[in-house]
């Protein structure tokens, strides 16, 4: 038995081949960009998910992905644009109309979404506007677009109905108010937690697994109140389950959006900061350094930088929102290495402020952290990342393909109705006489200046 995952990414489209056993050793993944040509999407699917199927006996394929993504189709299921994604946001002018008529404090007490440009009830409106939208026969997200290569159905998973902006969370149904808003109401029908959706013309299973955060932090492991999942690529992500959905409007007041988990049985909560390996990046471009250059600055464990930043370049999402942009990427520095390790140590305390602000607002305890994606592979900063939790466990998950790998353990669940047990994460070890110095003063300055 050979269990095949697929991650649609922002950046990458990743199809993982995971054996019986479920052994990472064995673990087969091809990658390549995400087009943004919903068609070329579905071929390159076909084609991936082909390369790894060939001479295996494949029980299941599991899909995941980015959420606030997709596409209008005409009524022959053509793409009518490109992939519209959640970074490009055309409807700024659209989600003002929406704060206006509705309010963002209903939009949250319905959806737990905070009101963004990014949300696919404003996209629509904004393609109403731009008359494409009487031209729509339906709307597909980019997992929906890879459900329907695979076995010409179309539907759409909880976690991914959520970010529309439309589903009243606590009847799991789609607001006729909203729908109305955006102006369209030709959606794929959605889909239960751990189901199986559809098979593909061999027979099979194909399961929609979620949003792809919520599916790597599932198969890192967390699972229960008390775990927290750290998300890290271009952006992070803060994923905390709950015992059950909440939606209060503190919660939004502190920039985190809920929902439910990728299990359908939890709630969960999300904080997301968008200047994380990113930034990194960008700030290694403008000092003209590299990766490995990074890796030994933040090679030596030590008390965390004497220089304050505040690492928030088009300001901070969560917690307390603020639209400020506190950090110039360009600025020149004399000493590189000492900018370096003060902006690491800045992310990584902003790190513990997310999930801390966001457990105490659920009255969960922290114990432990997962973290997973790109910028685990920088030991130093995972490091000064497991100093900065304030004396909690802290594990990295590596790997290239996390979200896949985590669908194909999802559909193996699913198909076979016995439990998956985790990928294993590695626990990062640090000094504890050395941890007690980050959370004593140099914690509280952090805390008290940027908030």
């Amino acid at each position: 038995m050979t269990w095949l995952g697929v991650d649609v990414g922002t950046t990458n489209l990743k199809v993982c081949r995971v054996p019986a056993d479920h052994t990472g050793q064995d673990v087969v993944v091809r990658s390549v960009r995400t087009p943004d040509d919903a068609t070329e999407l579905q071929d390159a699917v076909r084609r991936l998910v082909g390369e790894l199927a060939d001479g295996e006996r494949v029980s299941g394929i599991g899909i995941s992905g980015m959420a606030e993504t997709g596409v209008p189709l005409d009524r022959e299921l053509r793409p009518l644009t490109k992939l519209i994604t959640w970074r490009d946001q055309p409807g700024v002018n659209q989600a003002e109309v929406l704060r206006a008529e509705v309010g963002q404090e209903e939009l949250y007490a319905r959806t737990g979404l905070r009101l963004s440009p990014k949300l696919p009830v404003v996209t629509w409106r904004w393609l109403r506007d731009t008359g494409v939208l009487a031209h729509t026969y339906l709307w597909a997200g980019a997992p929906d677009l890879v459900l329907a290569a695979l076995t010409g159905t179309h539907a759409m998973h909880l976690t991914h109905a959520q970010r529309l902006g439309v589903l009243d969370l606590r009847s799991r149904q789609w607001d006729p108010e909203l729908l109305g808003y955006g102006g369209l109401d030709r959606l794929p029908p959605m889909v239960e937690p751990m189901t199986v959706a559809a098979t593909t013309p061999a027979g099979v299973p194909v399961v929609l697994c979620g949003h792809d955060h919520l599916v790597g932090a599932w198969a890192a492991g967390v699972r229960e109140p008390g775990q927290v999942a750290d998300s890290l690529g271009t952006a992070e992500a803060v994923i905390t389950p709950s015992r059950e959905l909440v939606l209060d409007d503190v919660l939004r007041q502190e920039g985190i959006s809920t929902g439910w988990y990728v299990d359908g049985r939890h709630g969960c909560a999300i904080s997301g900061n968008g200047a994380a390996g990113g930034l990194v990046e960008q700030r290694l471009a403008a000092l003209d350094r590299d990766y490995p250059w990074l890796n030994a600055v933040l090679d030596a464990d030590r008390p965390p930088s004497e220089r304050f930043v505040a690492p928030y370049p088009q300001g901070r999402q969560a917690p307390a929102p603020d639209p400020r942009s506190t950090y110039d990427v360009q600025l020149p520095v004399d000493e590189p290495d000492e900018e370096m390790r003060a902006l690491v140590d800045a992310l990584s305390f902003h790190a513990r402020w997310m999930t801390e602000e966001q457990t105490r607002l659920l009255g969960i305890p922290w114990r432990s952290t997962v973290a997973f994606g790109g910028p685990v592979r920088l030991e130093g900063w995972m490091r000064r990342k497991a100093l900065a939790s304030g004396g909690r466990e802290f594990a990295v998950l590596r790997g290239e393909a996390t979200a896949a790998e985590g669908a194909a353990l999802m559909a193996a669940e699913v198909v076979t109705g016995s439990p998956v047990e985790p990928l294993p994460p590695t626990p990062v070890v640090v000094s504890p006489q050395l941890a007690e110095t980050w959370d004593g003063a140099f914690w509280h300055r952090f805390h008290k200046v940027v908030s």
